[in-house]
């Protein structure tokens, strides 16, 4: 299986300048949600220039160059852009063409950052092009190759391993497959002696527990999380190595338990990354022909199609009570690790099982949604959130995510208000990546008529 998203109407994406604008662009008399809380600053200018903020202030203060572009945004909103931080980058046999349309699906959705979980070497050579402006797309952030029982049979190999990820340029170290709790452990403490992270799904020997205490950096997909709360019995048959059933696992989870997992994640200091709608397509009993109706499903090729009706017809068959008993688990955990402060990353998981870089994110937010989240919550995990996490985890600048003067111009602009309706997230304007404008006209000729941003 090709680990790129194969997309149609090729011919269809314009070439253009990547880079930012010759020169300085100014939003005027725009209403800005600078995300630092929740608040909106109306009637304000935000000033652009060499692709960071350089003024943010009341419209009436703002004296910007001669020869700028102005921006009228009057009656109309300006937001960070968003991230999605578990993405499947193309793999190296990716075409230039293929990379491209890739990327591009990803800003047309508002997407400005990316982070890579399963990497390859072409990966850092994305992060490259995109910083250097020779390639259109979100900033990239690759994980490294999984990490796995086959690369860490022994402390030694798995350090060995890591260090030399470190060295090629991985932003992480991912973990993905089963680890020795020896391993792990020596693993996770030369990890953090050499201040680099790591994340990933929680190896059965490990446990959620264990995985938390150690300094996980992020867990995704809500990993362990539904197993690890149920009833105190139940979880001593899973113990044992019982195969308990699905039903009765999720039947048995127990509301204490939940919060003190949301709790025991926050004192961890662990991000999430719960990928809702990707897990709500494995378990529901769904009929892949109304997923291929969706809209964006325009943009995929009919090989990729069949390849996910394939990985759709392999899975387990659930039933339907059991399937929606498990978004109703999982949407719990969510609004209890929210309420609890813990760090959530908006992810997606895409490509794969129905879901469509860029557009995977509209599904993803009305999970959130349908979790009791606010739209205010919901947009932090995909702006501030994740420059906070950048920071504190990458060690990378992380001067994104919040509209504040230095801060890179990433950036959305919106016909209405998306702390009172996310949906108007799929009404721009335009978007402007490191201050390169890019008007709804643009997008809408880039996408080519299939499923286009509105």
């Amino acid at each position: 299986m090709r680990s790129v998203l194969l997309l149609v109407s090729a011919s269809l994406l314009l070439p253009g300048a990547v880079c930012a604008q010759d020169g300085p662009v100014a939003f005027v008399n725009v209403a800005v949600l600078p995300m630092d809380r929740e608040r909106v600053l109306e009637d304000h200018t935000v000033l652009v220039q060499d692709g960071l903020i350089q003024e943010v202030a009341p419209s009436h203060r703002v004296e910007f160059p001669a020869g700028a572009q102005v921006i009228d945004g009057t009656g109309l909103f300006l937001m960070p852009g968003l991230a999605d931080m578990h993405v499947r980058l193309p793999g190296p046999e990716a075409t230039q063409e293929e990379i491209e349309q890739f990327m591009f699906l990803f800003l047309a959705n508002n997407v400005m950052v990316v982070r890579g979980m399963r990497g390859t070497s072409n990966h850092l050579r994305l992060k490259r092009d995109v910083l250097s402006g020779s390639l259109l797309g979100p900033t990239v952030f690759p994980g490294s190759p999984p990490m796995g029982r086959v690369d860490a049979e022994t402390p030694e190999s798995a350090i060995g391993r890591m260090m030399a990820n470190r060295s090629a340029g991985y932003d992480l170290q991912t973990i993905s497959d089963n680890i020795s709790v020896l391993v792990w452990d020596s693993l996770t403490e030369e990890a953090h002696s050499r201040g680099y992270t790591f994340g990933g799904t929680i190896p059965d020997s490990v446990g959620l527990r264990h995985a938390l205490s150690s300094g996980i950096s992020t867990i995704e997909h809500l990993d362990a999380y539904v197993e690890e709360a149920a009833s105190d019995p139940i979880q001593a048959r899973l113990d044992q190595g019982e195969d308990v059933p699905l039903g009765e696992v999720l039947t048995g989870v127990v509301g204490r338990k939940m919060r003190a997992l949301a709790a025991h994640t926050r004192a961890s200091d662990t991000w999430i990354v719960p990928t809702m709608y990707l897990w709500e397509n494995r378990y529901r009993p769904l009929n892949p022909d109304s997923l291929l109706a969706l809209p964006e499903m325009s943009h995929v090729a009919e090989t990729m199609k069949d390849d996910w009706i394939f990985q759709k017809g392999r899975q387990e068959i659930v039933d339907p009570e059991t399937a929606e008993l498990m978004v109703e688990v999982r949407r719990r955990l969510l609004r209890a690790l929210t309420m609890a402060g813990v760090g959530v990353l908006m992810g997606t998981g895409s490509p794969q099982m129905f879901t469509v870089p860029g557009f995977s994110l509209r599904h993803e937010l009305r999970s959130m949604e349908a979790a009791g989240l606010t739209p205010y919550e919901i947009l932090v995990t995909g702006t501030r959130n994740v420059a906070e996490y950048t920071r504190d985890e990458l060690l990378e600048l992380g001067n994104f995510g919040t509209i504040a003067e230095g801060n890179r111009a990433d950036l959305i602009l919106l016909r209405q208000n998306p702390f009172q309706d996310l949906e108007s997230l799929w009404s721009q304007e335009g978007v402007m990546i490191r201050g390169r404008w890019i008007p709804r006209a643009e997008i809408d000729e880039r996408l080519g008529g299939g499923g286009g941003s509105g």
